[in-house]
């Protein structure tokens, strides 16, 4: 039995179908049929059965699939443990940090992390909410910055930090001041929506407001630019001091949070130059915002 037979015979239990599994192996379907009988003659035992469905499991391929997940994950982590010990010497660390987050770390966070260690060098990459975590999984990076849900099965979360989701304004805004507000009070106002937030846009349209910009949260200077003019509002977290002058205001009849992780994948080694940065990120991320 070797490693690329259960590769194969995982692209067809997740294919369902030797054609698809022979494209994604990127081999003939006559190669993955015959690596499969190769499989049964060896085990004696049949692995699939064929329905007008389509191909089902038997109970033999059932147990096999489970352990050969097993097996693969293994043969990733013998793999991942070597490069990270290598690229323990180097003192390099891959990172990776979902778009939209990077408004929670602080002035020169990575500046800080580096001058005092001239042996450690950054490779920062930014991704979509899924690949972030897909590529942790798949050993393309140490470290995330991930927002919620994380899988606790293939993830640890070394960090988390969860806060509610506010109001922000112009000093001049005519809401500026006001220690809350209700939603209904937003229905003559241009607001703001970060990431296409689906609970706020429900929100919104039962309380009768119409006039909604939809941002990303990596688009900082813009809301901020926006929210200047004293004629438009913005849903927002708690960094209310990444906006100096404008005004945070609380939301009475919502409640809705951003919650974000620093995870590392909980099969794989993790080496003394990630270790450090990890502490270092809890320790500036913990730390009180300022007034």
């Amino acid at each position: 039995m070797e490693y690329h037979q259960l590769l194969n015979f995982l692209g067809v239990c997740e294919e369902k179908n030797f054609t698809k599994a022979s494209k994604r192996r990127f081999i003939t379907q006559q190669g993955i049929s015959k690596s499969i009988k190769e499989l049964e003659n060896e085990l004696e035992v049949p692995l699939f059965f064929r329905t007008r469905q389509g191909i089902v499991l038997t109970e033999f391929g059932i147990a096999l699939e489970k352990a050969a997940k097993t097996s693969v994950n293994q043969y990733h982590y013998i793999l991942d443990t070597m490069k990270q010990l290598k690229e323990k010497t180097r003192g390099f660390i891959s990172i990776g940090i979902v778009n939209g987050l990077n408004d929670i770390l602080p002035l020169n966070f990575f500046k800080t992390f580096l001058d005092p260690r001239r042996d450690i060098s950054l490779n920062l990459m930014s991704f979509t909410d899924d690949e972030c975590q897909d590529a942790i999984a798949e050993h393309k990076l140490q470290v995330g910055l991930s927002p919620a849900p994380v899988d606790s099965s293939r993830f640890e979360s070394r960090f988390s930090k969860k806060s509610e989701i506010g109001l922000i304004t112009g000093k001049k805004h005519r809401l500026s001041g006001r220690p809350s507000i209700r939603m209904r009070e937003l229905r003559d106002e241009e607001v703001i929506i970060l990431n296409y937030n689906k609970y706020l846009i429900d929100m919104c349209a039962m309380n009768g407001i119409r006039s909604i910009i939809h941002l990303k949260a990596s688009e900082i200077s813009l809301i901020y630019e926006l929210c200047s003019t004293n004629r438009i509002v913005a849903f927002w977290a708690d960094s209310i001091y990444r906006f100096p002058g404008l005004a945070h205001i609380e939301v009475e009849d919502i409640e809705v949070y951003r919650e974000y992780h620093l995870i590392v994948n909980r099969h794989v080694y993790i080496s003394d130059a990630a270790e450090q940065f990890i502490s270092y990120a809890e320790r500036e991320l913990a730390k009180a915002e300022p007034e």
